[in-house]
Order: C-alpha cells, then sequence, then structure tokens
C-alpha cells in the first residue's frame, strides 16, 4: 500500500509542476503576443512612412529629377535677363522643395 500511496503521491506532484508549466507557457505566449501586436503596428507605421515618402517623391515636380540647362546658364558669361530669371526660379524651386522634405523629415521624428 506504500507503493501505491507513493506513486499516487508521485503523480500529484507531476500533475502540480505540469499545472505550473502550463501557466508559465500562457505567461511567455501572451508576453509574445503583445510582441507581435506591437510589431505588427511598427510595421504598420513604417509602411504608412514609406507611402507618404513614395507619395512625396511622385509628386514632385519632374524638373527635379531632369536637370535641366543650367551648367550651360552658369557658364554662360553674357547671361541676358531672361536666363538669369530662370535659373532664380529654378533655384528657388529647389530650396523650396528642400524645405518642404526637412519639414517633412523633422515632423517623423
Amino acid at each position: 500500500m506504500d507503493a501505491f500511496e507513493a506513486k499516487a503521491f508521485r503523480l500529484m506532484e507531476m500533475i502540480r509542476e505540469g499545472r505550473e508549466r502550463i501557466l508559465e507557457l500562457e505567461q511567455v505566449r501572451k508576453v509574445l503576443e503583445e510582441e507581435k501586436a506591437d510589431l505588427a503596428n511598427q510595421l504598420a507605421k513604417q509602411q504608412n512612412q514609406l507611402k507618404q515618402l513614395e507619395k512625396l517623391v511622385n509628386n514632385s515636380p519632374k524638373e527635379f529629377s531632369k536637370p535641366t540647362n543650367i551648367p550651360k546658364i552658369v557658364n554662360n558669361k553674357h547671361n541676358d535677363a531672361g536666363t538669369t530669371a530662370e535659373l532664380k526660379q529654378q533655384l528657388t524651386a529647389y530650396i523650396d522643395e528642400l524645405d518642404r522634405c526637412i519639414a517633412y523629415l523633422s515632423a517623423l521624428s
């Protein structure tokens, strides 16, 4: 009878340890699910930022992607009022676009 009681006691102890292990694993699962949700939120935010940056790039004026005849205007020592005005206009547009980019990047941080 003592052997039976010892086995029963060991089984009860194993059951108690098993339940404790289940509780520990459930806590670990909960932490991992919270971490997964946080990572999903971070991913969504970064995807949104990427879309905004892509829109910014796609909406920027096309002259920024293809420099025009600025080197010719700068190298030409006999600039007339028209080419000088054109150069000023293009430089102003570049500066405005840079200011918008800086403001946007500052808002992200």
